[in-house]
Parts: C-alpha cells; structure tokens; sequence
C-alpha cells in the first residue's frame, strides 16, 4: 500500500551535477554522499520501449529526507523534459501491485528500470492524471543498498 510518509527523497534531474552539487551544498548547508554512475542503466519508457541510459546521481547525507541529484542521458533525464522536473521517492513493498493500482486510477507511467510486462523493476516513475506530481517508486529490494550508498564514505 503506499504511504506518503515512506518519502525518502526528493529528486531533481539537473543539467550539471557538479555544479549543483557544489551551489546547492553550499547554499543549503548539505553534505553529499559519493557520486554514483550507472553506465549503462536498464530503462523502459513508453516510446522507447526497453533501453540503456547512463546516470549519475547523489543524495543528501541527513534525513530521513534526502535531496537527490541526477544528471543522465535520454529525454527522460533532460531538466525541464518532464512537466516538472523534480520528483518525490517513496519506498513500496510490492512496486508491481502499487504501479497497476495506480494505472487503474488513471496514472501514467513515464518511465521505469523494467517493461510493464516484467514488474517495471526496481524502480517507476509514475505520474498523477491531473498532472503536477511525479512519484517514483522504489522497491524496498534497494533500501539497503540506497542507505549504504548515501552513509558511505566519500
């Protein structure tokens, strides 16, 4: 089921991941986990059906809300691409259930690491009918290794 209160980031994709790494740290009093790159990263949207997209990304170290940055390749990823381009993170138990029930009640899916088909993977990004909120959904598969990522050392 989802629960808003399972939040853990919030997403903005950026053009240049160091400098906004560097002026909203500054600006924002945040420290960073270490920069992780996903080359190549399995994704699926709906025009391109299933690709690679290379991302680099970086979370806000204190929580339990955590800022995240991603600078990638692909449309998807262009800041400004989307009709926002920020996007809220929350933790689901059962991406698959949660993805269709939202379907159902009239959601797109703009983007996922896996085909409808397959479960959407690990993660999906799913917008609301009326627009105005972009929600990606994350399996609970990857906490540990998201918490890890963002409590290591730089």
């Amino acid at each position: 089921m989802f629960d808003l209160q399972r939040m853990f980031h919030v997403g903005i994709a950026v053009a240049d991941l160091s400098e906004a790494m560097q002026g909203m740290g500054a600006d924002l009093h945040l420290e960073w986990s270490p920069v992780r790159r996903f080359d190549p990263l399995p994704f699926w949207t709906p025009e391109r059906g299933c690709h690679e997209v290379s991302v680099s990304a970086v979370y806000s170290r204190r929580g339990p809300q955590h800022l995240e940055l991603v600078q990638g390749t692909g449309a998807f990823y262009a800041p400004g691409a989307q009709p926002d381009n920020r996007h809220i993170g929350v933790w689901v138990d059962d991406l698959p259930a949660e993805a269709n029930r939202l379907l159902r009640s009239g959601w797109k899916v703009l983007a996922a690491s896996d085909s409808p088909e397959a479960g959407f993977g690990v993660i999906c990004y799913i917008a609301a009918p009326a627009g105005g909120l972009l929600i990606e959904l994350v399996s609970t598969v990857l906490e540990p290794v998201i918490t890890e990522w963002i409590n290591s050392p730089a």
